[in-house]
């Protein structure tokens, strides 16, 4: 008896919890915070052309990576005024350049951001920028899990966590980029 009663009261929760999970699915306010597959972020993070500095076709510390994130709003709202936060750890990048997609980058607690962005509704907006990772003793690994925030600073989405790993060179690897790059030769005149 005592086992039926108690599969009866697991069988009551069951259902109670399978009713509430598809009662926050149909409710409004999963709408206005658009948490839904109608608004999504794709991030990519590639070697740029010509960003293989030793042409072994690795990432190695010292070569130029893209990171493109891809805005897809197919709601009916539009933003304005709104943040993408990439997430990325600034230390590990320098030399940020060929800004595609808006007016410019900011930094923020150790991240990139890109804020003013406007995304009209049922429009797509692709962002992405190079930048040179920096060198380092140790194989790194870079990533970016990107977050669109509104302007009230309330997050609208976040993307997957894209990542890559970056190898360490060595000493005297190092050192023929920098000559090669001209560096040496400008500090010492």
């Amino acid at each position: 008896m005592k086992t039926k009663v108690l599969l009866f009261v697991c069988l009551i929760v069951l259902v109670f919890l399978s009713f509430d999970g598809v009662r926050s699915v149909l409710s409004k306010e999963e709408d206005k915070n658009v948490k839904n597959k109608e608004f999504t972020i794709e991030s990519s993070i590639e070697l740029a052309p010509d960003g293989d500095d030793n042409k072994n076709s690795q990432i190695d510390a010292g070569d130029i990576v893209r990171f493109t994130y891809t805005i897809i709003n197919t709601t009916d709202q539009a933003y304005s005024y709104a943040t993408l936060k990439t997430n990325i750890d600034r230390k590990q990048l320098n030399f940020i350049h060929n800004v595609f997609g808006t007016t410019g980058l900011s930094d923020l607690d150790d991240t990139i951001i890109i804020p003013n962005i406007r995304v009209n509704a049922r429009e797509q907006k692709v962002i992405s920028f190079d930048a040179r990772i920096n060198y380092f003793q140790e194989d790194k690994i870079i990533a970016t899990e990107s977050e669109f925030v509104n302007v009230d600073k309330k997050s609208i989405k976040k993307s997957l966590r894209k990542e890559i790993q970056a190898k360490k060179l060595t000493a005297e690897e190092v050192k023929k980029r920098v000559e090669k790059s001209g560096f040496v030769r400008s500090i010492k005149q």
